[in-house]
């Protein structure tokens, strides 16, 4: 949960997170101070770059999208 939390606030989302798929060509991360507020108080062990996190994530979960689309089907 700290991952996720300092993953929203460097501005990214479950979906840009957790899919392999180009982002539309006009968006950019935002940066949302608040949230990295929330993540400094619940989770500053766990403080890491939203790219950080997701090569990490994609370590660990190599098929994850494949999985949940399964799911989905």
């Amino acid at each position: 949960m700290g991952a996720f939390l300092w993953l929203l606030a460097d501005g990214f989302g479950p979906w840009e997170a957790a899919t392999s798929y180009e982002p539309e060509p006009d968006w950019a991360p935002q940066v949302n101070r608040d949230l990295a507020a929330i993540a400094e108080q619940f989770a500053p062990d766990r403080r890491a770059s939203a790219a950080a996190i997701i090569a990490q994530a994609t370590r660990e979960f190599p098929d994850f999208d494949d999985t949940i689309m399964k799911l989905c089907r």
